[in-house]
C-alpha cells in the first residue's frame, strides 16, 4: 500500500474494509469515526513499553519496528510490521500496560483507532475477534520461532566459547604439568646436594654455615611438595587418578596425618583430637590417595585455626541415598570460618579465602602461604573414590572465629 494518496485523501473506512473483511456497514463507520490519520517520520515512537494500551493501531504505508528495552539499555528486536497489519492491540484487549516499543523505521502513514470504540465493535462482531486471534496467533509463531533461532545461535556461541575455554584450560593445564616435571627434577638434585652438603665434616664446626644449608634443605622440600601438589591437581583435572583400592583403616590415616602434623600442632599450641574412629569398618579405597586427601583437610584447618584453637575429626558410618552405606568423617576446626559466597568456589584450584600471609614460608602457619590447590585436590581425590564432600560454616570473622566443618562421605561399597 506504498502507492496511498496524502494523508488528508485517506478514506479510512476504505481502508478498513479489506482489512476487516465481513465487518457490518455500521460497525465500519463506529471505526472510521474512531479514527485518525498519521503520518509520522522515521524514528518515531508510537507507543512505549509500560503504557497503558488506549489505541489499536493500523499501519498503511512504510515499517514499524516493534522492540523491547533490556534492562543493560539494549534492545531486543522482537519482529517488523508491513502495511495491513494491527499492532497494540494486545494490550487494549488485556486492559494493561503494553509489553514493547513501537518505532517507525521509515516514513509511515498509521491509522490509530480509539479504544472504546474498538471493543464496542468487536463486542458485536465475533469475526473481527476470531480475525485478531489469527494474527495474535501468527505473530506469536513467528516470535516463537525467533527467539528459537536466537537460542540456537546463543548455545551454538556459547559451545564455542566452552570448546574454546577447554582447549585454553587444556593448554593452561599441560604447561603446569611439564613445569611441574621440569622443575621437580632440578629441585630434587638441589635438595640431594643440600643434604649432602649437611652431613660434611666441614659445617659441623660452622653453626652459620650449617643453618644457611638447613634453610635451603627446607626450601627446597618445601617446593617438591608444591611440584608435588600442581602435579597430583593436574592428574584431577584431567581426569588420570588411577584408583588402586584396598581395606583402609581410617584411624590409621588420621593418626598418620596427626603425626606428619604433630611439631606444628604442638609449635602453635592447637588442640587435635580424633573421635570415633576406631570402630569404622575398613574403606575400600586407595591409602595414599585418600591420606592425601585428609592430609590436605588438616593443613588446611591448621592454617586457618588460629594459635590455641581447637581441630576436631569425627566418624560415623551413615544410609546415604546416593551412596548407600558410607564413611561419613568430618574435620571441624575453630578457625576463621567461611563467608557464605566462597562455601562452593573453596575447592576449586588456586581459590584463596580471606587475606593470605604470602611473605609466609611455612604452609602450617596461621593464614600461611600456598598455592591454593589443597582444596582443590581432595576434593578431586574424593570424588575420583565415588564419594562426596562439603564444607560448612557459619561465616568469615577474624574476630569470633565461627570454624568451619568439612564432611567427606565415602561409600562402603563402591560401583
Amino acid at each position: 500500500m506504498s502507492d496511498l494518496p496524502p494523508t488528508q485523501q485517506v478514506d479510512v473506512k476504505e481502508v478498513l474494509r479489506p482489512l476487516l473483511f465481513g465487518l457490518s456497514e455500521e460497525d465500519l463507520d463506529t471505526l472510521a469515526a474512531a479514527t485518525r490519520v498519521r503520518q509520522l517520520p522515521a524514528d518515531t515512537v508510537i507507543c512505549h513499553e509500560g503504557e497503558l494500551g488506549e489505541a489499536v493501531y493500523v499501519l498503511i504505508d512504510g515499517e514499524v519496528q516493534i522492540l523491547q528495552y533490556l534492562d543493560d539499555e539494549t534492545e531486543r528486536h522482537l519482529h517488523y510490521t508491513q502495511p495491513g497489519e494491527f499492532f497494540g492491540e494486545m494490550a487494549v484487549l488485556q486492559e494493561s500496560d503494553r509489553t514493547a516499543t513501537v518505532r517507525t523505521t521509515v516514513d509511515s502513514a498509521i491509522l490509530e483507532i480509539g479504544k472504546d470504540s474498538f471493543l464496542t465493535v468487536l463486542g458485536r462482531s465475533p469475526s473481527l475477534g476470531i480475525r485478531l486471534m489469527v494474527r495474535l496467533t501468527n505473530r506469536l509463531r513467528d516470535s516463537d520461532r525467533q527467539a528459537i533461532d536466537a537460542l540456537r545461535e546463543a548455545n551454538e556461541e556459547l559451545m564455542r566459547t566452552l570448546r574454546q575455554l577447554e582447549r585454553l584450560d587444556r593448554t593452561k593445564t599441560d604447561f603446569i604439568q611439564v613445569a611441574a616435571h621440569e622443575l621437580r627434577t632440578p629441585v630434587a638434585a638441589l635438595a640431594g646436594y643440600a643434604q649432602m652438603m649437611g652431613g660434611h665434616p666441614a659445617l659441623q664446626n660452622a653453626p652459620e654455615l650449617r643453618a644457611l644449608t638447613e634453610g635451603v634443605l627446607a626450601s627446597t622440600e618445601r617446593l617438591q611438595r608444591i611440584f608435588n601438589n600442581i602435579l597430583d591437581a593436574s592428574k584431577v583435572m584431567t581426569g588420570e587418578l588411577k584408583i588402586r583400592r584396598s581395606p583402609v583403616s581410617m584411624a590409621l590415616v588420621l593418626r598418620g596425618v596427626e603425626s606428619e602434623f604433630a611439631r606444628a600442632i604442638e609449635s602453635r599450641g592447637l588442640t587435635f583430637e580424633i573421635l570415633g574412629l576406631e570402630g569404622l569398618p575398613f574403606c575400600p579405597a586407595d591409602p595414599d590417595l585418600l591420606y592425601k586427601a585428609f592430609q590436605h583437610l588438616v593443613n588446611n584447618a591448621i592454617k586457618y585455626t588460629p594459635d590455641g584453637g581447637r581441630i576436631t575429626v569425627t566418624g560415623r558410618v551413615v544410609d546415604v541415598p546416593e551412596l548407600g552405606e558410607s564413611l561419613e568423617i568430618a574435620v571441624e576446626d575453630t578457625g576463621i570460618g567461611i563467608s557464605p559466597q566462597d562455601i562452593e568456589l573453596i575447592f576449586a584450584k588456586f581459590y584463596r579465602t580471606g587475606e593470605v600471609a604470602f611473605h609466609s614460608s611455612s604452609t602450617t602457619a596461621f593464614k600461611g602461604g600456598g598455592p591454593g590447590l589443597g582444596l582443590a585436590i581432595t576434593s578431586g581425590l574424593i570424588v575420583a573414590h565415588g564419594g562426596r564432600i562439603w564444607a560448612e560454616s557459619a561465616g568469615y570473622d577474624e574476630e569470633n572465629f565461627p570454624g568451619s566443618r568439612f564432611v567427606v562421605q565415602l561409600p562402603l561399597n563402591p560401583p
